[in-house]
């Protein structure tokens, strides 16, 4: 249980003039109330790269460390002296996408610090940075390695399955498929062959922009697919009953330019947005101009359509992780700063207010 000096102050004043009954009745309403909003104060001022939910435990990696947040305080587990680009977990592995090459940690929850691995490229090539990570529905990772391409980890080998100088990002989704971003546009594994989705694509095969920057996955299994002049959304299609509604193909959301950090769906509000603006939402049931989009020149822009949110004390500065866990918990982690809430605490910012126009 993590408790606020205020709180602290406050109870302790309390329970100083009440009866030991009294006393104890107020020990057991401490722990809900505090337990709603967990807050870890980070040991350092690093950029968030993913938040590891394995069983009972989560592991936060950032730009050089992998910190475990199962107890009351973070508990760094590895420091890599490399940038960190990406990471994944399975139930005994953390991988880690560095900017010289994949590593492998020993999961040892009785160990204060975790054995390391290096994973050599095949010959010729040297040191190599890591930028995508992914696991497959067969348990399969996947490594995307800059002016490389895109292998399979085998056993302590690294097998090429695709030949591409730029690998952005990757993403496996609950149909049995893995996506890679590129700079030559969106690729997808399914069925043991390769599909390319490029701005010069046919049919159902073509995006509006072939630089894929990221790619998202949101807790409703909808794909996010960032490029530099667009964002698309594959939506997920195995379980309808939970999809969040069709979802526009736009330039940008907010204003031009504005980064995507991250994406989460809370079911009856819409997709809250992590971005360089602050926290936006995208309503369930939009209103407005969005009701009849479907052309990919049309715009997600007007504040009749983005909602601005905030959460109290909270401000969106860098990058940022929306993660919703088990518990329909969101995960809000910052730079020096990983805190939980409820979808409820996800409420509309006070309208700014406005100056009569001179006459």
């Amino acid at each position: 249980m993590l408790v606020s000096p205020r709180f602290t102050a406050v109870f302790r004043h309390l329970s100083s003039r009440c009866s030991p009954l009294l006393y104890w009745l107020l020990l057991g309403l401490a722990s809900p109330l505090q337990a709603r909003s967990p807050h870890y104060a980070l040991p350092n001022a690093e950029a968030p790269v993913a938040l590891l939910p394995v069983g009972r435990a989560t592991y936060l990696v950032t730009a050089h460390s992998v910190l475990d947040l199962s107890g009351r305080q973070p508990v760094l587990r590895y420091h890599s002296a490399a940038l960190v680009r990406c990471a994944l977990a399975t139930d005994s592995v953390v991988w880690l996408g560095t900017e010289q090459g994949l590593l492998r940690l020993s999961i040892r929850r009785k160990q204060a610090a975790w054995p390391a691995r290096l994973l050599a490229l095949p010959a010729p090539a040297g040191p190599a940075p890591v930028t995508a990570l992914v696991r497959d529905a067969g348990g399969v990772v996947w490594a995307g390695i800059g002016g490389y391409g895109v292998y399979q980890v085998l056993g302590n080998e690294l097998q090429s399955l695709l030949r591409i100088p730029a690998v952005t990002s990757g993403l496996a989704t609950a149909d049995s498929t893995v996506w890679i971003g590129t700079n030559l546009g969106l690729h997808r594994w399914q069925h043991g062959a390769w599909t390319r989705y490029n701005e010069e694509g046919v049919a159902n095969h073509e995006i509006p922009d072939n630089l894929v920057e990221k790619l998202l996955l949101d807790n409703s299994g909808s794909l996010w697919v960032i490029m530099s002049d667009a964002i698309t959304v594959f939506e997920n299609t195995t379980h309808p009953q939970t999809s969040p509604g069709h979802l526009p193909t736009v330039k940008y959301l907010g204003r031009p330019g504005n980064e995507i950090y991250s994406v989460a769906y809370l079911p009856g509000q819409g997709h809250v947005f992590a971005t360089a603006m602050g926290l936006l939402l995208l309503p369930a049931q939009p209103v407005g101009e969005l009701a009849h989009f479907e052309n990919i020149t049309d715009r997600v822009e007007t504040p009749q359509v983005l909602v601005p949110l905030t959460l109290a004390g909270t401000a969106i500065a860098g990058p940022c992780l929306l993660q919703v866990d088990a518990r329909q918990r969101i995960w809000v982690v910052q730079a020096g700063s990983a805190r939980v809430w409820r979808r409820q605490d996800f409420r509309p910012a006070a309208p700014r207010p406005t100056t009569p126009p001179r006459t």
